[in-house]
């Protein structure tokens, strides 16, 4: 029988390779992550001295809470859409998404984070319709179990502002209810 020669030269030589190859690999991803995970800091920060028009991963993680599926096979929007304020189930789960998430980034205070109902309620400020300037309409916070009552009042209007800085976010759920985000922070 014939053996057969190996070069074990050869062999090593690229092993050694591909160990250098992944090594680098690994070092480079490692950069990147630790990379992005600076930049996505930078926008959960507020920038301006009075408010932030938006907290991009809150956003975010509002829309995905809305198309969460509930205990009756409803996503979110819908149950809050036929309902008058959050239930057991979608307001539990928010309070685990929004203060377990963004309670140390908005001064670690629970109180800093509101979400609940908006109803708008088509009067102006003197008790008037305001069909003529929607945006004046006063919007009335409802008060619920799992973020109580709004820190910075239960009223205020569409293009109001407030002495708080703050982020708000809304998703209309009809023609006069809300529901609103609202952060909070330094």
């Amino acid at each position: 029988m014939f053996k057969l020669k190996q070069n074990k030269k050869g062999q090593m030589g690229e092993t050694i390779t591909w160990v250098v190859a992944t090594i680098i690999i690994v070092l480079v991803l490692a950069v990147s992550i630790f990379i992005s995970s600076f930049s996505a800091e930078k926008f959960k920060r507020i920038q301006e001295p009075y408010f932030q028009t938006a907290d991009i991963l809150a956003s975010k993680s509002m829309f995905s809470y809305m198309l969460t599926k509930g205990n009756d096979d409803k996503i979110i929007y819908e149950q809050l859409k036929n309902q008058e304020n959050l239930n057991d189930f979608n307001g539990n789960l928010a309070v685990k998404i929004f203060h377990g998430l963004y309670q140390k980034d908005y001064l670690n205070n629970p109180n800093n984070i509101w979400l609940g109902i908006v109803v708008n309620t088509r009067e102006n400020a003197n008790g008037k319709p305001c069909a003529s300037d929607p945006q004046f309409c006063i919007l009335l916070s409802l008060e619920n179990n799992f973020f109580g009552e709004r820190s910075v009042g239960s009223m205020n209007t569409e293009l109001g502002y407030h002495t708080i800085p703050y982020t708000s976010e809304k998703i209309k759920l009809d023609e006069n209810k809300s529901l609103e985000l609202m952060l909070i922070g330094k």
